[in-house]
């Protein structure tokens, strides 16, 4: 979702310069355009900033803290209450710091991958299209597990049947 949201805004410039009749806005455009001065550091920026913002806003560390202590779970080590709740914002803010580095990364590669071997077949494979290829492979991949797993338990059953 960083990349997208990221995505989004850095298009928004180029939109508004095609309706509007402003210098500015066709300055900032091309220089938020990919291949642009600004591209690379401002949605590296962006990328890590709604990785953040947007970590915290699925796992609210108080609330997941609540729901644990409710439900008579604990984190081995730390105290229930308050101290879970701290717990759990350390560590989303850390795992969000390793998040953010990789996501933008991902996010730079076809950019330095076009830099390097001055090709620009790579403008249309971003880093969203990495993850979605990552998501359905180790999906399938869960998927044919499973179905293995089933056939075993149904040899099994087979067996015990006769």
């Amino acid at each position: 979702m960083p990349i997208i949201f990221a995505s989004s805004l850095l298009a928004a410039p180029a939109g508004l310069a095609r309706f509007a009749n402003s210098d500015a806005l066709v300055a900032a455009a091309t220089a938020l355009y990919p291949g642009g001065p600004l591209y690379l550091p401002v949605n590296v920026g962006l990328i890590c900033f709604f990785n953040y913002f947007y970590t915290f806003l699925q796992l609210d560390p108080k609330n997941v803290a609540d729901q644990l202590k409710r439900q008579g779970a604990s984190i081995p080590g730390v105290r229930p209450g308050r101290a879970t709740s701290d717990f759990i914002q350390q560590t989303l803010e850390r795992m969000s710091i390793l998040g953010s580095g990789f996501l933008g990364l991902l996010a730079v590669t076809p950019g330095l991958v076009e830099a390097v071997t001055h090709l620009e077949t790579f403008r249309g494979f971003a880093g969203t299209s990495a993850l979605i290829m990552v998501g359905v492979a180790t999906d399938t991949a869960r998927k044919v597990k499973s179905e293995l797993v089933m056939q075993e338990y149904d040899k099994l059953d087979d067996y015990y049947k006769s």
